[in-house]
């Protein structure tokens, strides 16, 4: 068994980070898509490694929702009319070069994510601080994004307003 060693794949400049720099909202899924969407382009020749998710909180919550992470099929078809992240997908360890993976806050999907995993919600709140501030879920390699495919935070019942971040590692196919 191949265990994940982070520091060694950040040192080799595998690793990478994205992030929204404002605050968006966190939807069901759909095949328009806003939060934040880390997608694989088909000519990559990469695997997106997914290490983790994080989402923290801009806004009290309205009502009941929970966070996870919705996974879009592979397809030769991009995605399109998309808006780059605000914090676009750059290498881990401060460099500054990009690698494979595009984040979008807002992009059409040629099909709707299907959840792969929760990691978190929120209960209705009147004041702030009656909800958790940020969420993290380590995935640690158990969710892979494959060329012409996608990972989505998403939300349930009710949007969520916040911040999302993904980790990835880019492996060779």
């Amino acid at each position: 068994m191949k265990y994940l060693d982070f520091a060694e794949l950040n040192l080799q400049g595998k690793l990478f980070v994205a992030g929204n720099v404002a605050a968006k909202n966190f939807i069901a899924v759909a095949t328009t898509q806003t939060g934040l969407v880390l997608y694989n382009p088909t000519n990559s020749r990469k695997k997106l490694v997914l290490l983790d998710a994080g989402f923290s909180w801009t806004t009290v919550p309205g009502a009941v929702h929970n966070l996870g992470i919705g996974l879009v099929q592979a397809s030769g078809i991009p995605p399109n009319t998309g808006t780059v992240a605000g914090a676009p997908a750059r290498r881990a360890d401060g460099s500054g070069e990009t690698g494979w993976g595009i984040a979008y806050d807002t992009v059409v999907l040629p099909t709707a994510p299907v959840v792969a995993r929760w990691f978190g919600g929120a209960s209705w709140g009147s004041s702030v601080a009656v909800s958790p501030y940020t969420l993290i879920d380590k995935i640690n390699g158990k969710l892979v994004v494959v060329p012409g495919a996608a990972a989505a935070i998403v939300g349930l019942t009710t949007t969520a307003v916040g911040v999302g971040s993904f980790t990835w590692a880019e492996i060779d196919i």
